[in-house]
């Protein structure tokens, strides 16, 4: 049996009675950090036009454009929803995977959901959570060639897992959407060194064409079947030689307990909506203003030590080029400015004006990012997210440093944490009561009791 075969057999069987309540309990969560985001991402540069793109696109009104309502054809409104849930960088992560992942999959279950229109809320979860549980495995299993982007690379099979299960294709169906799927699987690293658009939109781009492969196959198109380790198959093409001498240990990584555990249950939350780069550094600077009672007045200058990945991902000196926001949101000497001065890191800081504010940037240039040799990446997908931080103040030196921050698995968020992340996303994105707030979180929290996710939908909009 191919590795295929096996995960395609897993994608059948799998039910919503045979995933772990915790699981569900800790995907509807995911949900809520998810959703959350695309409301403050609405605001984004760049959201408007992708929105009114589609729009005067035209094409049959299938599925919704959150926050919007505007109807338009599935693969259409996956396009706008993941790129709103991702532009503002404050969605989930898998650490060990590299990637995001709910971005990808949650926006294209969504899509197909509506457009299949009898879907309930166990149906749209469960979906989720094999998509989302693919896209991790893929990403700690398979080392792709350095400027690849994982979540891009390996988010579109999660979109096209997680519509297959929504339309009921059968096994040969769905393996033929992973096939179509392959065919597309692409993204890379670029854009974001340069601070453009693109690291937001490829992910869209994935989401979509996953949603595509799905609707290609049920109408009986064909994809290859050996997708991964067939003569031109993703180990040959993709990964280092190393990987592909060492195939049948990262297949055996990949299908690996697969309906037994899921790796959705790994993803940390993020508590600042910046690049993940950047959290290590602003949670070590928060406590030690809160922990040592510092002024920003009093800081005469911050080292913050980083790994080669995380400083060519966020290490360079602040400058504004192409789009403030996506400069201030790879900037670990502008977040960690930023966390002096306002001692938190919130949505309201990565507007323009805010970014271009005279006091942020002179406090920015104080902050210097070296790289340490011993910060070494585990793989070629990943980038080694501890840091240390040496701060210069009042005549006096402190120091912290930090392996993971707030939000990671192993300190996770509250429920009442995730409430308020929820809270200022909204608020900073709609224009919606508290109430509504409120009732939108508990509606998530309370989704698998949905007869139709039209219910979910209708709260965002």
């Amino acid at each position: 049996m191919s590795a295929l075969d096996e995960i395609v057999g897993y994608l059948a069987r799998v039910t919503f009675e045979d995933i772990p309540g915790t699981t569900v309990e800790r995907q509807k969560e995911l949900v809520v950090d998810t959703l959350g985001v695309a409301a403050a991402g609405v605001r984004a540069p760049g959201v408007k036009d992708v929105l009114e793109l589609v729009k005067d696109s035209g094409g049959k009104a299938e599925s919704t454009l959150l926050l919007d309502g505007a109807k338009v054809p599935c693969f259409s409104a996956t396009l706008a929803n993941a790129f709103m849930m991702h532009a503002l960088d404050f969605d989930d992560m898998h650490e060990a995977a590299g990637l995001h992942a709910n971005v990808c999959v949650l926006p294209a279950a969504l899509a197909a959901a509506e457009k299949e229109g009898t879907v309930d809320g166990k149906t749209l979860l469960t979906a989720v959570i094999l998509g989302v549980d693919l896209v991790c495995r893929m990403g700690v299993s398979i080392p792709l060639l350095r400027g690849w982007h994982p979540t891009a690379t390996f988010g579109i099979f999660g979109a096209a897992a997680a519509s297959a299960k929504i339309l009921n294709l059968d096994e040969r169906r769905t393996a033929n959407a992973m096939g179509i799927a392959y065919s597309q699987s692409s993204g890379n690293r670029q854009g974001r060194l340069e601070g453009t658009m693109t690291k937001r939109l490829q992910v869209a781009l994935s989401a979509k064409s996953g949603v595509l492969a799905s609707l290609l196959a049920q109408r009986n198109l064909t994809g290859p079947h050996r997708i991964f380790d067939g003569d031109w198959g993703m180990l040959n093409l993709y990964t280092p030689p190393q990987a592909q001498e060492d195939r049948e240990k990262v297949l055996h990584r990949l299908t690996k307990d697969l309906g037994k555990v899921f790796l959705g249950d790994e993803l940390s939350v993020k508590p600042y909506p910046s690049c993940k780069a950047t959290h290590t550094p602003i949670f070590s600077m928060l406590n030690l203003m809160k922990e040592e009672r510092l002024r920003p007045e009093q800081i005469e200058e911050v080292e913050v030590s980083v790994s080669k990945g995380c400083y060519q991902t966020a290490g360079r000196p602040f400058a504004i080029r192409t789009d403030a926001q996506v400069d201030a949101q790879f900037s670990i000497p502008y977040t960690v400015a930023t966390a002096i001065l306002k001692g938190k890191v919130g949505l309201d800081d990565f507007t323009e004006s805010s970014v271009k504010e005279p006091e942020r940037m002179s406090m920015a240039g104080r902050v210097k990012v070296s790289v340490d040799p011993e910060l070494q990446e585990p793989s070629s997908n990943v980038v080694n997210l501890a840091s240390a931080i040496k701060v210069r103040a009042g005549g006096r030196t402190f120091s912290r440093s930090a392996a993971t921050s707030k939000g990671h698995p192993g300190n996770p968020m509250s429920r009442e944490e995730l409430f308020a992340k929820f809270e200022s996303c909204l608020r900073f994105g709609t224009s919606f009561p508290y109430k509504r707030i409120e009732a939108a979180f508990e509606t998530i929290l309370n989704m698998e009791k949905m007869e139709s996710v039209d219910l979910l939908v209708e709260a965002f909009c």
